[in-house]
Order: C-alpha cells, then sequence, then structure tokens
C-alpha cells in the first residue's frame, strides 16, 4: 500500500531529517498588484494593504478562505495568522509592529506605525522607504512608549485562525519583528544604527533589550495560540560579506535569537529566520543557536544551498536556493536551474525565491513555474 504523507507530515518530516521532500513557499509578490494580477484577485487576502483603522488579531474570517486558496495557488506549504500575512514573507500579524493608511494616491500609498516611524510604497516602478523616524536621540528613546505585547486585542481569533489552516494541512506560522531589522525599520535610522555598534553601543543595547524583551513576550502568546512556527527578517549580509563584524552580530544579536529559539522549542515550534547577504562566517553560531529553518541562501551572495546542507543540514532546513535574477529568466533557463538545485542538493530542501515576484512577470510563464514545482514536489 502506498504512504501518501500529508503536506503537514511531509513539512516536518523533511525538517526532522527523515524525508527527502522538496516542498515550496513563495516569500513574496512586490505588492497586492502582482499578486492579483497572477493569482486572480480571489486567491489575495483583502486585508494584505493596510486601512485607516488599526487592525489587529485575526483576519477577518473571510480572508481565512483567500489565504488557504493563496496557499493553494501559489502551492505554499503555509498559511499566516493576523492581519497583513500573506504576500510578504516575515511582514504582517500581531508579532510585528501594526500600521494604518494615512495617505493614498493611484500610485502610492503611506501608512504610519504604532511606533511613530512611516513607509511610503510605490509601484510601477516598485519602492519603498521608512521616514520619520521615532527615535533621533537618548531622550526620544527615553519618551517612547511601546505597545503593550500582552494586550488581548492583539491575538483576539488567533488560536480560531490557526486552527482554521491547520484542518487544511496548512503549517501555520506567525511574523514576529526582526531584532536587527525592528530596531531600523520601526525605531531609528539604518545607517545610524549600523555606525552606532561601534560608536555608541550602549545605547543600541538599550534599544535591543527594550525591543528584545517586547519580541519574545510577543512571540510566546502567538505560540500559546497554537503556531506551528515563528518566522521573523534580519537582513545581516551584503551581497559580499556580513554587515558587520561577526563578533558584533555575537554580541548585539545572537543571544536574542538564542532566546527566541528555544522560546519556541520548549512550545513544540520552529524558527524561521530571513535573512538576506552572505552570511557565511555566522552559520555556525546559526546552527548552535537553535534556528530551525533559514532563507533565502542566494547563490548569487555566495550562499551556495547544497553546500550549505551538505554542512549543517542535521541542523538546519535551508529554504531558498534561487538566483535573485531568477525572475529575468525565461522559463527555460528557470527549469534548468531548478532541477539542477534539487539533484544538488539531494532534496531535503523547501525551494523560494530570493526577494519576490516583480511587476510585469508574465502570467503564463508563472503558471509554468507553479506547474513545475507541483511537478517536482510529486
Amino acid at each position: 500500500m502506498v504512504n501518501i504523507m500529508t503536506n503537514r507530515e511531509r513539512f516536518f518530516a523533511l525538517v526532522r531529517g527523515k524525508q527527502s521532500q522538496v516542498l515550496s513557499w513563495l516569500m513574496a509578490f512586490f505588492n497586492e498588484h502582482v499578486a492579483g494580477e497572477l493569482l486572480g484577485a480571489d486567491n489575495v487576502p483583502a486585508d494584505v494593504i493596510p486601512t485607516p483603522d488599526w487592525n489587529f488579531g485575526a483576519s477577518d474570517r473571510a480572508d481565512w478562505d483567500a489565504k488557504v486558496r493563496y496557499a493553494r495557488t501559489t502551492g505554499n506549504c503555509a498559511a499566516g495568522v493576523g492581519w497583513g500575512t500573506c504576500i510578504a514573507f516575515g511582514h504582517g500579524g500581531p508579532g510585528e509592529f501594526r500600521d494604518r493608511l494615512i495617505e493614498r494616491g493611484p500610485q502610492h500609498r503611506v501608512s504610519i506605525y504604532e511606533t511613530g516611524v512611516k513607509k511610503e510604497v510605490r509601484r510601477d516602478p516598485h519602492f519603498y522607504q521608512h521616514f520619520d523616524y521615532p527615535v533621533r536621540s537618548r531622550a526620544d528613546w527615553d519618551r517612547l512608549t511601546l505597545p503593550d505585547p500582552h494586550d488581548p486585542a492583539r491575538y483576539r481569533g488567533i488560536a480560531e485562525e490557526a486552527a482554521c489552516y491547520r484542518a487544511h494541512d496548512l503549517i501555520v506560522y506567525a511574523n514576529l519583528n526582526g531584532f536587527f531589522s525592528g530596531i531600523h525599520y520601526f525605531l531609528y535610522p539604518y545607517d545610524e544604527l549600523l555606525a552606532d555598534l561601534i560608536l555608541d553601543p550602549g545605547f543600541v543595547q538599550a534599544m535591543l533589550d527594550r525591543l528584545g524583551a517586547w519580541n519574545l513576550r510577543a512571540a510566546e502568546n502567538l505560540l500559546r495560540c497554537g503556531v506551528d512556527v515563528l518566522t521573523f527578517c534580519d537582513d545581516l549580509g551584503s551581497g559580499r560579506s556580513l554587515l558587520m563584524r561577526p563578533a558584533l552580530y555575537r554580541r548585539f544579536f545572537l543571544p536574542w535569537h538564542s532566546q527566541l529559539a528555544d522560546l519556541c522549542h520548549r512550545y513544540g515550534a520552529l524558527l524561521h529566520m530571513h535573512s538576506h547577504g552572505n552570511i557565511n562566517l555566522i552559520l555556525p553560531d546559526l546552527a548552535a543557536a537553535g534556528i530551525d529553518l533559514l532563507n533565502p541562501n542566494d547563490p548569487d551572495e555566495g550562499m551556495e544551498l547544497p553546500a550549505l546542507k551538505s554542512a549543517f543540514g542535521d541542523r538546519i532546513t535551508f529554504v531558498g536556493g534561487l538566483h535573485k535574477k531568477f525572475f529575468t529568466w525565461d522559463f527555460a533557463e528557470q527549469e534548468r536551474f531548478i532541477r539542477r538545485l534539487v539533484a544538488d542538493a539531494g532534496g531535503g530542501l523547501i525551494l523560494m525565491d530570493a526577494g519576490g515576484v516583480p511587476e510585469g512577470f508574465p502570467k503564463a510563464q508563472f503558471d509554468r513555474l507553479m506547474a513545475l514545482f507541483a511537478e517536482i514536489k510529486g
């Protein structure tokens, strides 16, 4: 008798190293318009863009069905809980600071987050930026109040939403602020943060201590709701190297990554980290910290997934492996690349793009890619 494993069984068998499965998980679409054009508007949840009101807790129930359809249409093995999750890995939901819409035009929108920072998103061409940061000095930081991570309204309905996706045989994930990115997205400018790792490390530590504590409290509330995986983004590399010396990573961020992994494991959950860039120098640290899954492992940035799997595959499940220029190639080149990647890795990976499906990508080619993914997964 043929034993047909469910999606959830295949995922957990892959992560535990007991099966050479291949699964897929699209990282992102550049925006909701691209997702709608390629998937059909009915397959994209309405809550992927901010509204003028603050929205917390579970997505509207109509969007639960849309998220299931989104996962089916993209071939994703997982679905995310909470408002705003879906088309961008690691973003949206109660574990990340929320935003509301304050300005909208035909080609752009501006939203403001709970911390006070603003974000502008433009389309055609795709562009975004954070601006008007709430913290520019220690005095600003001392005055800033973060939202309550224990507010029941943040998590209202999340357990029920998680149960819905489990019933549809999907892995349930929740997003969380990063620790490095959580500062430069929502609190303090990116360039100043990098400089202050050297120039004012005490200030960086003060911000990180408060943000890190917030993240762990939010994480535990989400884990109590029954999610299978926590996801977070901490882009730590450039195309050539780390953004900071390994010693700085180990001093400031590794302790928090370790604490978050330990917390997930106490609840029987997994931790899925996103970091662009060449981060080879800290892979032993990530493995020791307990990171369970890591994406996107872009070969253009020196992250060769088959080699990484050979070296660390007994501790980390590698997700991704696609080249950052993948969506500029024709289908024949894409197919050759994917088949070679899977063969070289020997299975046991989750396919993921390196940065999102861009504007203008042909629907016919997207459909062929989805069919190819389905064939390879079996």
